[in-house]
């Protein structure tokens, strides 16, 4: 695959020299990095490529706040309820798949791993 991306705008630079936002995690860096470097995209991409990648870091924020408190934790009153996080995290994940099916990357090219 080719390591460019369209430069239509004039204003992107190759593949190559693009970075993942810092405001990502360093696994949404990982993965951002990776579609960045296998894939042709074209400049509107990478802004919704940062996209998905922002509901990955949400989706894997919630989760890990369902990890440390539970799937069930108690109102107000002390009456069992769903984690308000457990929705977070669907959310984040339907999210995250419809922008990646939005830039075609929800088949994967056989040649590629990613981490």
């Amino acid at each position: 695959m080719s390591q460019t991306i369209s430069r239509s705008l004039g204003t992107v630079p190759p593949t190559g020299s693009l970075k993942a936002p810092i405001h990502l995690s360093r696994a949404a860096k990982r993965w951002w990095r990776a579609i960045v470097e296998n894939y042709d995209l074209e400049p509107h991409h990478i802004e919704i490529l940062t996209a998905a990648a922002e509901a990955l870091d949400r989706k894997d924020q919630a989760r890990t706040l369902i990890a440390e408190e539970g799937i069930v934790i108690s109102d107000g009153a002390g009456a069992p309820m769903m984690h308000p996080a457990v929705q977070v995290e669907d959310t984040a994940a339907v999210r995250m798949a419809h922008l990646i099916r939005e830039i075609g990357l929800d088949v994967t090219p056989p040649d590629v791993r990613l981490p």
